[in-house]
């Protein structure tokens, strides 16, 4: 059976040398695709900050005046993630996507308190970092 071919006579062929892909079945390549915390990890992250917002941050932590216990949720997810050779960029749009998917919780969700979240997330994933290296 012969191949389709363009107007100009060359095969048409939906591979390249210039895609992205490992070679089985056009999938991207493995290193192309940005990893993830697992939906596990995220869901935990997510309890912890609904359970965060739910008590009005009453055990807030010195560091970055959030929750004791969403700081400890941040801490393990930052491990996670490191772990998991999951960028901190990447965690980011995790953490946010999270936070824009919380149910009910719009009178609580301000930009000031996403901004602390964040913060706290940048801390502990770079202390955590270099506290593994030493």
């Amino acid at each position: 059976m012969e191949r389709p071919k363009n107007v100009m006579g060359a095969h048409l062929s939906l591979s390249s040398s210039t895609t992205a892909t490992d070679g089985r079945d056009g999938a991207p390549k493995a290193e192309m695709i940005a990893p993830h915390l697992d939906a596990d990890d995220l869901a935990e992250l997510s309890a912890a900050i609904e359970r965060s917002l739910c008590e009005g941050e009453m055990h807030t932590s010195p560091q970055a005046d959030i929750d004791v216990d969403l700081r400890k949720a941040l801490r393990v997810a930052c491990a996670k993630a490191r772990l998991q050779r999951v960028r901190a960029e990447q965690l980011l749009v995790d953490l946010k996507s999270v936070w824009m998917t919380l149910p009910s919780m719009l009178s609580t969700r301000t930009e000031e308190r996403l901004n602390r979240i964040v913060s706290a997330c940048i801390d502990e994933y770079y202390v955590g970092e270099n506290s593994t290296l030493t």
